[in-house]
């Protein structure tokens, strides 16, 4: 603290008031139908399928798999010298608005219903699409809507077939016991952390899942072999479930 003379008082400026330049300026924002459209367009040029980093190759002739977040905060980036020389300008399709439609009717349901019962990151995803700007801060959420509307109506349809069809299931064994037959794939999630897709199958009605490293289409019937790990409930509806391990699928 900077030392007074005897008898010299500190002056406190009390009407001090910060200059306009002082305030934080407003977020830029983006009209909420263009941004979904270039997010949707993004989820077509990836294959419909979310890419959450970008993926460069060593092989000249591998073109870059940009992340959706990268297409489309590239898309609106005003100064195009910053953009990566191997990032391809794209432009939002008919089908594209299309698919903007159809996420608006699949999102208006939660509003019609209400909010109260939804996860932390299902009411996130509402309030991304809640407003009709949307701020640059979150173009990488938006990104993520095409897959999470894709994800969404797969897991309420799927919700509803094992409320229907396999809310009996049975446990098929204790740990360790030896399992083997034929199952009908029912789900499929990717972990890129451990490289493995995590299954959820019905087998003679009863629900297993495992994790395997191939890729198997969800509806396809594969005979398998494995052992119990534990018993457990399914994640969308309190169904018994069978969490195997050591699992190998074969063709049928």
């Amino acid at each position: 603290m900077q030392n007074l003379k005897p008898n010299t008082a500190m002056v406190v400026n009390n009407n001090y008031v910060p200059s306009k330049a002082a305030k934080p300026l407003p977020l830029k924002t983006i009209p909420l139908q263009e941004a979904l459209a270039v997010a949707h367009a993004a989820y077509r040029i990836n294959e419909y399928t979310y890419i959450k980093d970008t993926r460069r190759y060593s092989e000249k002739e591998t073109k870059t798999k940009f992340s959706n977040k990268d297409l489309v905060k590239f898309f609106f980036e005003e100064n195009k010298t910053y953009l990566p020389a191997d990032f391809v300008e794209f432009s939002p399709l008919e089908e594209d608005y299309t698919a903007v439609a159809e996420t608006h009717k699949w999102l208006k349901r939660y509003v019609m219903l209400g909010l109260g019962d939804l996860d932390s990151f299902k009411k996130d995803m509402i309030a991304t699409v809640a407003e009709d700007q949307v701020p640059l801060n979150a173009l990488g959420r938006l990104a993520f809507i095409p897959e999470f509307v894709k994800r969404d109506q797969h897991e309420s349809g799927l919700k509803k077939e094992i409320r229907v069809e396999y809310r009996n299931s049975q446990y098929l064994g204790n740990s360790g016991d030896r399992v083997e037959g034929v199952v009908k794939i029912l789900d499929k999630r990717y972990s890129s952390q451990y490289e493995t897709y995590y299954y959820t199958a019905v087998m003679d009605g009863n629900l297993v899942s495992f994790g395997n490293k191939f890729d198997h289409e969800i509806g396809t019937m594969k005979r398998i072999k494995g052992k119990v790990k534990e018993k457990q409930v399914n994640r969308l509806f309190s169904a018994n479930e069978t969490r195997l391990n050591y699992v190998k699928l074969y063709k049928v």
